[in-house]
């Protein structure tokens, strides 16, 4: 997790990606990831991208950016553990690629890799990134919450599924308490 935040420190464009055919925790850890980098680094240029789902239209729409946008870039692919399944295949034209995922590795694409297969969701992960990272200078806003919820509840079935632990309890008590 250190090595992502120095990766994202260092980069002044992110652009972060996810699986086709999304589902909430796709949206929800993507969108919600750059919401966190957002507010943490207003400067950087962060977008999200790969195309549209109607169905989850109410938690983000995706940026619409040129190839070029690519060449000196951080491009971060959540919930996908392979690369035929990324959503919009110009991850490839990064100058970087880190790997954030919950499903077991079927791919290991990407300079850095983070796999945590006990997490019931990537939307999980990234909030435990934000925990881990909130004393060097991580900033959660409300979007980012509500989008990270979304997520946590979309993957867990609403914590209905085996994945569903006391730590992803916890989690979601904390991202409630924000306003949203």
């Amino acid at each position: 997790m250190s090595q992502i935040l120095e990766k994202i420190k260092q980069y002044d464009t992110i652009i972060i990606h996810r699986h086709v055919r999304p589902d909430p925790d796709a949206y929800g850890s993507q969108s919600g990831l750059a919401e966190i980098i957002k507010a943490s680094f207003p400067a950087k240029n962060v977008y999200v991208v790969g195309e549209e789902e109607a169905s989850l239209s109410f938690l983000a729409t995706m940026d619409d950016i040129d190839d070029n946008v690519y060449s000196n870039a951080l491009v971060i692919v959540c919930d996908t553990a392979n690369q035929e399944r990324i959503s919009d295949q110009r991850f490839e034209q990064a100058k970087e690629v880190v790997k954030i995922d919950h499903h077991p590795v079927v791919d290991a694409y990407g300079e850095l890799q983070w796999i945590d297969v006990d997490a019931s969701s990537t939307s999980e992960m990234i909030y435990h990134f934000y925990r881990e990272h909130q004393d060097n200078g991580l900033k959660m806003s409300d979007r980012a919450a509500f989008l990270l919820y979304s997520g946590i509840v979309g993957d867990t079935g609403r914590f209905l599924f085996p994945s569903t632990t006391e730590r992803t309890f916890r989690y979601a008590s904390e991202l409630v308490a924000y306003n949203f």
